[in-house]
């Protein structure tokens, strides 16, 4: 129980990545290798939203990137056994295909694509991009937490 709770607390701390592969967690350093956005925005969806994370960071990625998201790049943010989204159309994943080739990235041919299925996730998406950039500036100390409410006599 003490080595899963240091465990627990280096995760928190971005020390480490947590895994799971029923019926374990594996964890892996992450010093040494600079976190990726994949790896970034499932970090931050599990902290906004812990049941529908895999939905918040599918749409995130979607909405970053302006095109449906491959089944690698979810496979890159932890997301290995759901598919948080609808299939996108054929003619969406042909597009994409060819832009990601373009960049230098392989996608295999028979690879899926996913667009979000849930609209409703754009003020956590909002938080979401609010967070990265106060983290990112080391600014959080300027938000106020509170709003101070006045006493009428």
């Amino acid at each position: 129980m003490t080595l899963t709770g240091y465990l627990r607390a280096l995760t928190d701390l971005g020390v480490l990545k947590e895994k799971d592969v029923p019926p374990a967690k594996i964890y892996t350093p992450l010093k040494g290798k600079e976190r990726d956005i994949y790896l970034r925005i499932a970090e931050q969806s599990k902290v906004l939203v812990k049941e529908n994370y895999a939905e918040l960071t599918l749409y995130t990625l979607f909405r970053l990137f302006k095109r449906p998201i491959f089944k690698e790049e979810l496979e890159r943010a932890g997301i290995i056994d759901a598919s948080p989204g609808i299939p996108a159309r054929d003619e969406e994943i042909a597009e994409a295909r060819k832009f990601m080739l373009k960049l230098g990235f392989k996608i295999p041919t028979s690879s899926k694509a996913f667009v979000p299925i849930n609209n409703d996730l754009e003020e956590h998406f909002q938080t979401m991009l609010a967070q990265s950039i106060l983290e990112d500036l080391e600014a959080s100390y300027l938000v106020r937490e509170t709003k101070q409410t006045k006493l009428e006599f």
